[in-house]
């Protein structure tokens, strides 16, 4: 099985909302649709454009074969299992889509909404207005035809096709919101090779293994473009699914990302940071149409930061990390500020969704809910912001906030720990005692050595001991839990910012072994799966959206880390 399977991996490319993938019709069908992955995944189309037709001469429907490649989508066309034709997209400068084929018609429908239309400039060129969509498409040709059709209806018309056709055709698709930029009309075969250099340039990889490959794919491909409401080019986590970027997946892709584009890795920080509230609150996630602040998401930004800062040298610059120590500053004191009562008692999550784990077991009764991954990510926000004011020379702010994570981490621990675990509890009712099963309890492991040491081996013991760590990596809900769901989405599977947060937390804890065999085995997992956005936690298989960013970048993470090791080792 190659992992670069189209059935479940979109076509696009690096900066660009527009996409080739499989979707579900409304019959539940695939189909090859072209989307244009704007506007967020609120909206029931996500950006559904066009339904892919490959059809014979005669107008019969043909059985499409696609082989997915970073820089090209190639299908092979059949009839009764004869070959009648195949065509081929890559993608352009811009929102340009290039298209060639022989011996078969394509054909691109409309999806349909209450306002299309289509219509003739007076220069002769024709267009196509997807009137939900907010977007036109004008098509060109350097060989064959390009017939725009569709039944006029008073004030709009249906069944609105684009059709590509002759012997041999060739040309491509712009698509625009306003006037049609102008573009070189470059050839297929110059566009396909500078977009295959374009990709290999931009990782600078050799030699790299098929998931290895598809893992930097992903995050080239699910970025796109700084625009609207987007301020830096984001990653997305999918260009399937999940068409935004979250305010903790930021943080996981710049980890990613930091040694392959130091600058994008930053921009994945101030995409969000950016949006900030002038109480310190993040958004949920921001699109290019907007931001979200329904939910929040965990502070893991100092943790992250913290983390690339170790592992990749110099990768910010001086003037990046002021600005990441100013927003980090404020989103500190949101959590202490708005989300408890006093300085006596921890910061709490309002909702599963703040805390990332969305419908964690411990949230089993609903919020506002403590725990100890929260004070954990604030703890290590506050080291952060020290570490960063030391490097600016100010000791005396340095002091300040790290003595702001003493403390807090002292009442997490006055309040939280029992002797055996880490507690989760509703600050309004403290004596109901929530589950005590999810992967969350583990996160004070992150604090290395300032966690007290007796504290740290019993939370290595009962991580050993109580079945978390499958042959597939660590599951987020204990599998011998009554809380665990095989696709439980946060009960039970495997997921890639959990995978590395323990990892981290292992090999600060000198349990460098352990944490090998985490990465290795969560490795394995896409090796055999892919890069989905989660993982059945007894069986491996990949779950949910096929194609995730945060996936991949924790395995290139876990992949680097490893390959170090060996270095060093050896």
């Amino acid at each position: 099985m190659t992992l670069f399977d189209f059935d479940r991996v979109p076509f696009s490319r690096h900066q660009r909302f527009t996409t080739l993938s499989m979707v579900q019709d409304q019959d539940g069908e695939p189909h090859c649709y072209l989307r244009y992955v704007a506007g967020g995944d609120e909206r029931p189309g996500l950006g559904r454009l066009c339904k892919l037709e490959f059809l014979s001469k005669d107008g019969s429907v043909l059985v499409p074969d696609f082989t997915l490649s970073p820089h090209r989508l190639d299908v092979a066309l059949f009839s009764n299992s004869q070959k009648q034709g195949d065509v081929s997209f890559c993608i352009g400068e811009g929102e340009l889509i290039h298209i060639k084929g022989q011996g078969v018609t394509l054909k691109f429908a409309l999806e349909g909404s209450r306002y299309d239309y289509a219509f003739q400039h007076p220069d002769g060129g024709q267009c196509i207005v997807a009137a939900s969509e907010n977007l036109r498409l004008t098509p060109f040709t350097t060989v064959g035809n390009a017939v725009v059709e569709g039944n006029w209806c008073r004030d709009h018309a249906d069944n609105v096709s684009l059709t590509f056709c002759g012997t041999r055709f060739e040309g491509g698709i712009i698509l625009h919101r306003r006037l049609c930029p102008e573009v070189a009309k470059r050839s297929f075969e110059e566009v396909q090779t500078r977009a295959q250099h374009a990709f290999t340039k931009w990782h600078s990889k050799k030699d790299q293994s098929e998931a290895g490959q598809l893992a930097t794919y992903l995050l080239w491909a699910n970025t796109v473009p700084a625009e609207g409401a987007l301020t830096h080019p984001s990653v997305y986590m999918s260009k399937n699914h999940m068409i935004n970027i979250w305010s903790w997946d930021n943080a996981f892709s710049a980890i990613g990302l930091a040694g392959i584009d130091s600058d994008l890795a930053f921009s994945q920080f101030a995409a969000i940071f950016d949006w900030q509230d002038d109480s310190g609150l993040l958004p949920d996630f921001v699109h290019d149409a907007g931001a979200s602040f329904a939910f929040t998401k965990p502070p893991v930004h100092g943790w992250a930061i913290l983390h690339i800062l170790e592992a990749y040298r110099g990768c910010f610059s001086s003037e990046q990390l002021g600005y990441l120590r100013g927003k980090m500053e404020n989103q500190l004191s949101y959590w202490l500020t708005h989300t408890r009562a006093s300085e006596q008692e921890l910061p709490s999550y309002f909702h599963g969704n703040d805390s990332g784990w969305d419908n964690a077991s411990f949230f089993d009764h609903g919020g506002p809910v403590i725990g100890p991954d929260l004070p954990t990510f604030l703890c290590l926000t506050a080291n952060c912001i020290a570490r960063l004011f030391r490097k600016a020379e100010e000791p005396l702010m340095a002091n300040k906030y790290d003595q702001i994570s003493s403390d807090l981490k002292d009442l997490m621990i006055k309040r939280l720990w029992n002797g055996k675990c880490f507690l989760f509890r509703k600050p309004a009712h403290p004596e109901l005692a929530l589950p005590d099963s999810s992967l969350a309890q583990f996160m004070p492991l992150l604090l290395g050595s300032d966690l007290p040491r007796e504290i740290a081996d019993k939370l290595l013991e009962r991580f050993n001991a109580q079945g978390f760590l499958t042959q597939w990596g660590p599951a987020t809900e204990n599998p011998r839990s009554k809380y665990y769901e095989a696709d439980g989405y946060w009960r039970g599977p495997i997921w890639a910012p959990t995978t590395l947060l323990i990892f981290d937390g292992l090999c600060r804890q000198g349990e460098v072994w352990l944490a090998h065999e985490v990465a290795n085995r969560f490795m394995r997992t896409c090796e055999a799966s892919g890069m989905s956005e989660n993982f059945d936690a007894l069986t491996g298989t990949g779950l949910r959206d096929k194609a995730f960013a945060w996936t991949s970048a924790v395995y290139l993470r876990c992949q680097d880390a490893l390959s170090k090791a060996q270095l060093t080792s050896g």
